[in-house]
């Protein structure tokens, strides 16, 4: 047996590991970095091996060492909290420890090491079991800084969590706390239901926690508390795990960018080069002529960035600068159609709209059509020199497409504000409730034709079993329409005192539920020729192959446009393809990127800020997440976060559907899903509009769900004030 059983705290390191566990040895360096750790002692695991009553008598001793207490009274496994791996809550902690009762403490601490030796060793190894003994922190606040953000990897935040009191609440999930996040020297709060700490605590407790991550050189999980005396203690300090890789967000080029409107809200994953380089560019190019040509507005370049594989989509069309550039041009067309110029304001896109529908509907929507027939009936027989053109050919009218539906779908949002903006006003204090019942049962989600889409990248085939699609059930979406109806009934009812508020409401009414369908009706044709375009590049891959250029036809997704006209041409210096390009791409999926980039001009960062609340959001300190209100409801259920199709089939009926965002493919999990919520996403979204047809709450535009909900949590999704709560 070891000479001293008993050992202090202040006396043993990172060495001592096999005699007294991960846990205590990592309490003794900190003592030894000048950290503020409570005075205590461990029970070596020898000693902890030792019959009943020679372990006993050794805890009494302790008791006569450190006083009356209270204690804490904590395992430490010699496989716990090791650099790649940890595994806290794994064995029993007692709290609040009178002296008399020290005995009996430890022994409930080494009996949670005791049964199955094979479950044991599954989880922290080949372990053996020691026992810490500290004087206990009667603690005001205390909690958990991580000196990288958990969320975004980013190593030059620290993440304090805080709760009144003990830690436990926190640690077990009961409750989810402050959260501070302290970047240059500044703390701001992400939400504060508790107020356990301010600011100046939360940059105290930052600051000892970098320090330790700075010596130990690798970031770090503390767990801290701070007595009613204000004294900060530190409990435990282990390094992270399963953070997600470092990478920086920094705009290369100058202004605004972000993944949360248009094509952004389309993208999920990484694009693929060939993608970004042809298909997208040219959607993009095309839109913005698009748009040029019915309003005047100009869009600077560059049309988009891509950072770490991600695209973000320019911002910069909107900046004050780039507005009173095309301002003589817009005034132009505002002299010469005002009505198709008045889409551009909320309050009058009404009388722009049924120019747009009649533009689309008896003009680009059989032009589109018809387009895609033709390549449909010769993509599989033209030269492959030939494909380039037709590829050219639907995408640029993919644009001006995508162009119709920003239009449309700029009006629906804009129509919808103005409904709502009206409920808040005269209809919330009257029939309690928001206007989202008001636009749901309008349509039935019908089923998915071939063409439906995952993503927008064309390096993903169409939607998996279309004939796995189905839409919302007669007697469920029955529901939706009555529970509308009533909802309608309601206003109308309280509104009857007022004809001319009765008036306005019933236009905004009949205006917001005009286009709903409508813009649904575009998103589900907009990728039409996808399937097409497709089935293009891979006969331009299937003849690089042949040339000997490329392994196989699929990597013609990982080359640019530029390499893969060269391949095809002949041209000598064609380049192969990066065959670190997939491994590349699937590392940056792991990665989660903010929702905006670079620098937002203050008066447009209010508005980005302060959009969620144009369609009724109510952040609440006490949500996990927050975002738009897009489907009315409040629903509890257990997380189910899924990235893509290779997940589909693990949603279970009831369960809360978490996804980086919907696409027409996803429509399906609607029927199983209880609730929806998104990381990107607008009131207009295709998830904020199908969600609403299945009778379920949705919750869009969360920014980063899908890794702060993990699966099997219990959450309370409200969509009708925005925010994901813990059940």
């Amino acid at each position: 047996m070891s000479v001293n059983p008993i050992r202090r705290l202040a006396d043993v390191r990172m060495a001592d590991i096999p005699a007294v566990g991960g846990k205590a040895a990592g309490l003794g360096e900190l003592v030894s970095l000048g950290a503020r750790v409570p005075e205590g002692v461990v029970l070596t695991a020898e000693g902890a091996a030792l019959d009943l009553a020679r372990r006993d008598a050794l805890i009494r001793d302790v008791g006569d060492r450190l006083g009356e207490g209270p204690f804490a009274v904590r395992s430490s496994g010699t496989g716990e909290d090791g650099a790649d791996r940890s595994f806290a809550g794994i064995f029993a902690t007692v709290l609040d420890v009178e002296r008399d009762e020290l005995v009996s403490a430890v022994e409930r601490v080494v009996a949670s090491a005791a049964g199955d030796p094979a479950t044991r060793y599954a989880k922290v190894g080949p372990a053996r079991m020691a026992v810490i003994v500290q004087r206990m922190v009667e603690p005001m606040a205390s909690g958990v800084a991580l000196t990288a953000d958990p969320v975004s990897g980013s190593r030059d935040s620290c993440v304090v969590t805080a709760v009144r009191g003990l830690g436990e609440r926190l640690v077990s999930g009961e409750a989810a706390g402050d959260e501070w996040v302290v970047r240059a020297g500044a703390a701001h709060a992400r939400r504060r239901p508790e107020r356990a700490i301010d600011e100046r605590q939360a940059l105290e407790v930052a600051a000892e926690a970098g320090r330790i991550a700075g010596v130990r050189g690798t970031p770090q999980d503390m767990e801290w508390a701070i007595d009613r005396d204000g004294t900060l203690w530190i409990l435990q300090s282990r390094p992270m795990t399963a953070l997600p890789p470092e990478a920086s967000w920094e705009a290369p080029a100058p202004g605004a960018y972000t993944r949360a409107l248009r094509f952004g809200e389309w993208i999920a994953e990484p694009v693929t080069p060939l993608f970004e380089s042809w298909l997208l560019s040219t959607l993009e190019e095309r839109l913005h002529a698009w748009i040029r040509s019915k309003l005047g507005q100009r869009a600077p370049l560059p049309h988009h960035v891509v950072v770490n594989g991600w695209y973000f989509y320019s911002l910069n069309w909107i900046s004050p600068g780039n507005m009173l550039r095309s301002l003589p041009s817009i005034l132009w067309h505002v002299a010469r159609d005002p009505r198709r110029a008045a889409g551009v304001l909320p309050s009058v896109a009404r009388h722009s709209v049924p120019l747009m529908e009649r533009d689309w509907r008896d003009d680009l929507q059989p032009r589109y059509r018809a387009a895609v027939e033709a390549a449909a009936a010769t993509v599989n027989s033209v030269p492959p020199r030939d494909l380039p053109a037709l590829i050219d050919e639907l995408a640029e009218l993919a644009g001006e497409y995508f162009g119709s539906l920003v239009a449309l779908g700029g009006a629906a949002y804009k129509l919808e504000i103005n409904l709502a903006r009206f409920h808040r006003r005269h209809l919330a204090s009257l029939v309690g409730e928001g206007h989202l019942p008001l636009l749901a049962g309008l349509m039935v989600p019908p089923r998915l034709p071939l063409h439906a889409v995952l993503s927008l990248d064309w390096v993903d085939a169409a939607v998996p079993d279309p004939d796995a699609a189905g839409g919302a059930s007669g007697d469920g979406h029955a529901r939706v329409i009555k529970a509308r109806e009533v909802a309608e009934a309601a206003a109308r009812a309280a509104l009857a005192g007022s004809p001319k508020r009765l008036r306005t409401f019933e236009r905004l009414l009949t205006d917001a539920q005009h286009i709903i369908p409508i813009r649904e009706e575009q998103v589900s044709e907009l990728t039409l020729p996808w399937p097409v375009l497709r089935r293009a590049v891979l006969r331009i891959g299937e003849a690089l192959v042949e040339a000997g250029r490329i392994q196989a036809a699929e990597d013609v997704f990982f080359l640019t446009r530029e390499e893969a006209l060269a391949g095809l041409a002949g041209t000598p210096d064609g380049h192969p393809v990066d065959v670190e390009a997939r491994r590349r791409r699937a590392e940056q999926g792991r990665l989660v990127p903010p929702v905006l980039i670079g620098h937002l001009a203050r008066p447009l960062r209010s508005f980005w800020e302060g959009y969620p609340r144009l369609f009724g959001a109510e952040p609440s300190d006490e949500a996990i997440v927050s975002g738009v209100p897009a489907s009315a409801g409040r629903v509890t259920g257990a997380v189910r976060v899924v990235r893509g199709p290779a997940e589909f089939d693990q949603l279970q009926a009831g369960e809360i559907l978490v996804a980086p965002l919907t696409a027409p493919a996803w429509t399906p999990l609607f029927a199983r899903a209880a609730a929806v919520v998104t990381d990107i996403g607008s009131g207009a979204a295709h998830a904020s509009i199908i969600a609403r047809e299945y009778g379920i709450p949705a919750v869009v535009g969360c920014g980063d769900a899908t890794t702060r909900l993990r699966n099997g949590m219990r959450v309370t999704v409200d969509g009708s004030t925005g925010n994901v709560l813990r059940a």
